[in-house]
């Protein structure tokens, strides 16, 4: 019997994306970002994402038996642009395959995908769903069960009530911009908490809180399409909330700093109302686990106020949370819907496009960079001692990283031991100098750093968590102004290559973590390719070498190891 093929794609308004699943297994899942180079890749379809995925299975379009997207824009008004035809969505992701039959498609409603996507990947028979994002369809906010091989969603909030556009439009008010929420999430520590966030919990959920004169007059909201359309609208009826507490205008020429108080209020506003959601939702749901997506679940600091809660014995949060993790959940589902299945327990990100030692050689040799291949002990023990002695490493190897996080694939690496680490790496990344960077440890010996709960989202630096008070002073770089790190615990089995580096770091130091930032510049997606990374090495001199598959790259001869 020939094997079944599904593909999963976003075909929303930004963060497109594709999936492939072989018989219900994922086979790869690529950002069209990390393929366009445009970041978020805002308005534009996964045409080169599905591409990379049929070629990394090594089949073409016409062995596809399904394409499942996840959204659902026959319910809205959207639906009846001709793009969303069978000859539209045909042009829109196999632009090169006019002659082409397409496959069969199946319309998986937007917060189902989302919450597939999680509910089948956290390898737990039962689990409760929560969806947190800007929109849906129709919908913010959803809580769900999922049982037997189905999701079903048990309550759902309105566009109107989205805590993602809410925390969307604090970023702008902040003068972060619509994209800015991680940097708000990291101006919070800096500030203290006070009343009158336009978010309150109430039993059962919450509400966000306007005036009557700002309210979202609910036939304007279902006229409009789905995401930006409906931004503005919500936005405009939170703003006089803002306004109503230090500070009492956007910010426009200040220093971001003078906002802290303003985003501690945001940020404290965001995690009572998920706190009284999954409250709501354990009482329904009698299960241990709880699966979360959508994109408000990238604020690590909600999560993590999540797992320390206690409501859960295990909270999990796949590598990609975001609408990029739709294109999975809605594979799954209609996966899910041909027959019997086993999905794959995701527990590592790496399902992306891979960065091999030849193409790494062929990129460095096209720039006229020298390099030096090494085995896998004598990489790990060279560039931990480089590490050691302040340099700043670009780190691709194997398979990329699905998801906003860099987790050792494709990576930004630095002492932590050394506070300047931070600043340096924030000036290569032109960031400003109050964010923070984060730590890739030791899976077995992340409790000499971390004091409390650790549970799934750790693995795909996703929970902000405590540092211990001891620690403080040996990864100062890594250690945020409140006492916070946002760690990622690395296991042997699932990146061994970068476990080991750690490894030979801890041997060498004592320290059993590296500083890890994404491998990007400002305004650009994570590398991808070889030639990515060989690209934004050549633009950053403040980047000390590079390496890619089991390559060495330097700017000198000199520099190479021996």
């Amino acid at each position: 019997m020939s094997a079944r093929y599904v593909l999963g794609v976003n075909i929303g308004f930004h963060d497109s994306s594709a999936a492939l699943l072989r018989d219900g297994a994922l086979c790869s899942l690529v950002e069209q970002e990390r393929v366009s180079r445009r970041k978020h890749a805002v308005g534009q379809p996964p045409a080169e994402a599905v591409a990379a995925c049929l070629a990394m299975a090594g089949i073409g379009p016409a062995e596809v038996d399904t394409v499942a997207i996840g959204w659902d824009f026959r319910q809205i008004p959207l639906g009846r642009n001709r793009r969303f035809t069978t000859e539209g969505l045909r042009a829109m992701l196999f632009p090169d395959q006019e002659d082409l039959v397409m496959p069969a498609v199946r319309w998986v409603p937007h917060h189902v995908a989302h919450a597939a996507s999680a509910a089948f990947s956290c390898d737990a028979d039962e689990a409760a769903v929560l969806v947190v994002d800007g929109a849906g369809e129709t919908q913010s906010t959803s809580i769900g069960r999922f049982a037997d091989g189905e999701v079903e969603i048990l309550r759902e909030w309105p566009v109107e009530e989205s805590l993602g556009f809410y925390y969307n439009a604090a970023a702008e008010w902040a003068g972060l911009g619509y994209w800015g929420t991680g940097k708000l999430m990291g101006l919070a520590a800096y500030g203290r908490p006070a009343p009158g966030a336009p978010v309150r919990a109430v039993p059962g959920g919450y509400e966000l809180v306007r005036a009557p004169a700002a309210q979202v007059p609910a036939r304007r909201i279902a006229s409009l399409g789905p995401l930006m359309a409906y931004y503005p609208a919500v936005a405009e009826s939170l703003r006089p909330g803002f306004g109503a507490f230090f500070p009492y205008a956007p910010r426009e020429a200040e220093e971001p700093i003078a906002y802290a108080d303003f985003a501690a209020t945001v940020q404290q506003g965001l995690e009572e109302a998920v706190l009284s959601l999954a409250t709501e939702l354990r009482r329904r749901v009698d299960t241990p686990v709880l699966a979360l997506a959508g994109g408000v679940a990238m604020n690590c600091t909600m999560v993590g106020v999540l797992v320390r809660s206690g409501l859960f014995d295990r909270v999990y949060v796949p590598p990609v949370p975001t609408d990029a993790g739709v294109s999975l959940g809605a594979a799954l589902v209609s996966a899910r819907e041909c027959g019997s299945f086993t999905p794959t327990r995701i527990d590592h990100a790496y399902w992306g496009r891979p960065v091999t030692t030849q193409a790494g050689e062929a990129a460095a040799a096209h720039a006229g960079l020298p390099y030096r291949r090494l085995g896998d002990e004598a990489l790990a023990r060279f560039v931990a001692g480089e590490i050691a002695r302040g340099r700043i490493v670009g780190w691709a190897r194997g398979r990329g990283e699905i998801g906003q996080r860099a987790l050792g694939a494709r990576s930004l690496l630095a002492d932590p031991r050394d506070r300047r680490s931070l600043e340096r790496l924030n000036v290569v990344k032109g960031r400003e100098m109050w964010r923070p960077v984060a730590p890739s440890m030791l899976a077995e010996h992340a409790h000499e750093l971390i004091e409390g709960r650790l549970d799934d989202p750790s693995r795909f630096m996703l929970a902000a968590a405590s540092v211990r008070p001891d620690a403080r002073r040996r990864i100062p770089a890594v250690t945020h102004v409140d006492g916070s790190a946002r760690p990622q615990t690395v296991h042997r089995d699932t990146n061994p290559g970068y476990w080991a580096l750690i490894e030979q770091f801890r041997q060498l130091t004592g320290v059993p973590a590296v500083v890890n930032t994404s491998f990007n510049l400002a305004g650009d997606p994570i590398v991808d390719s070889a030639a990515d990374a060989v690209d934004t090495f050549t633009r950053a001199k403040e980047i000390d070498l590079l390496v890619l598959g089991d390559t060495v790259v330097t700017r000198g001869e000199d520099e190479l190891p021996a």
